[in-house]
């Protein structure tokens, strides 16, 4: 998986394409998600966004090894035409911006089940909650984004 060449006939390896397709398929489980939510099935929004969640992490694991084991992301830089000096500083504000969307989706996660457990999820909470998982929307959007355009930075310039 981390040295077979991908399924989209290009130089990437198969990890990253794997990946990839998660991560483009996630804003759409999110709004499946979100619909859950909105239809009162809050048993099935929690267990979705719990697997969501899991599967995200283990993506970005997948990722990780597979960029360890490829030797990082200067053996991937080395056939790309674009700056170093840009391609750092725009992965520097992917990863503060992944690792913010995914503390506060933890914290989205861990909070609101707590209070939907003691029954405070209304009123107030509730505003609260759907105002932290707008950001955390615009988050992840922000970051797949990101990823997408690291990818073709990498692999497409």
């Amino acid at each position: 998986m981390f040295s077979q060449l991908g399924f989209f006939g290009t130089r990437v390896p198969l990890y990253l394409d794997v990946v990839g397709v998660y991560f483009a398929l996630l804003p759409f489980l999110m709004f499946i998600s979100i619909r859950f939510a909105i239809k009162g099935d809050i048993k099935k929004h929690y267990i979705s966004q719990l697997f969501m969640f899991i599967g995200s992490l283990i993506m970005v694991v997948v990722f990780e090894v597979g960029m360890r084991l490829a030797g990082g992301y200067e053996e991937y830089i080395k056939d790309s035409t674009i700056s170093h000096s840009y391609f750092i500083t725009f992965l520097i504000i992917h990863i503060i911006v992944a690792v913010l969307t995914v503390n506060l989706w933890s914290y989205q996660i861990i909070s609101s089940m707590k209070m939907y457990k003691n029954g405070e999820l209304k009123g107030k909470n509730a505003l609260r909650h759907k105002k932290l998982a707008k950001i955390l929307l615009i988050g992840l959007f922000i970051t797949l984004i990101q990823g997408t355009s690291i990818y073709y930075f990498l692999f497409v310039m």
